[in-house]
């Protein structure tokens, strides 16, 4: 009866802390100009027709999602980087023509969310974002992943739907990473 009893606790515990994550009110970021720093954990940005993001932005340093969606940012600043509890980033359709390598020092990031860009190429430092669980790539032409996937141990599902891949480049991939669900587009006599 009393491992039972301990059993419960341990769920409810960690029921609570599901609640509690899921429970993260994101801010638009024109409802933060008088906003305490350390009280906001989620930024959004999204559809602001930004070409970049304001330097105040770096005052938010506990952040744990930020949603730059939707606008014509080219880059990130570099202070992006220094969000250490930064959980989840939501760069999509965007104008970006290299991925930001500011993302690279998101040690705690879990979810990247960057469909709809123009880069073509992973840096290999995307390796250090080792709690990575999901990235979504949909309709960005990559066409070189580096070595370093294979460092993230974590990834559970990567997106890369809207890109043509031919069989044997899709087979080999899911080769390197072999433990990640990978959404392709049924394959093309391309990119062989």
């Amino acid at each position: 009866m009393r491992k039972l009893f301990v059993l419960l606790l341990i769920v409810l515990f960690r029921l609570s802390c599901l609640a509690q994550t899921d429970s993260i009110i994101e801010f638009h970021w024109s409802a933060l100009t008088f906003a305490n720093p350390d009280t906001v954990f989620a930024i959004s940005f999204e559809k602001m027709k930004l070409t970049e993001l304001p330097n105040e932005l770096a005052r938010f340093e506990k952040i744990k999602r930020l949603n730059v969606s939707k606008n014509k940012l080219t880059d990130l600043p570099d202070f992006i980087g220094e969000f250490s509890d930064l959980e989840l980033l939501d760069i999509s359709k965007n104008e970006l023509q290299n991925f930001p390598i500011e993302i690279c020092n998101l040690g705690n990031l879990k979810t990247l969310i960057a469909n709809r860009n123009s880069f073509d190429r992973i840096p290999e430092c995307i390796g250090y974002c080792t709690k990575l669980e999901t990235i979504d790539l949909w309709d960005t032409p990559i066409a070189i992943f580096p070595a370093s996937f294979t460092n993230l141990t974590n990834l559970k599902y990567l997106d890369l739907q809207g890109i043509k891949y031919g069989p044997t480049y899709q087979k080999n991939f899911q080769k390197t990473i072999p433990w990640v669900t990978i959404k392709f587009d049924p394959p093309c006599d391309c990119m062989e």
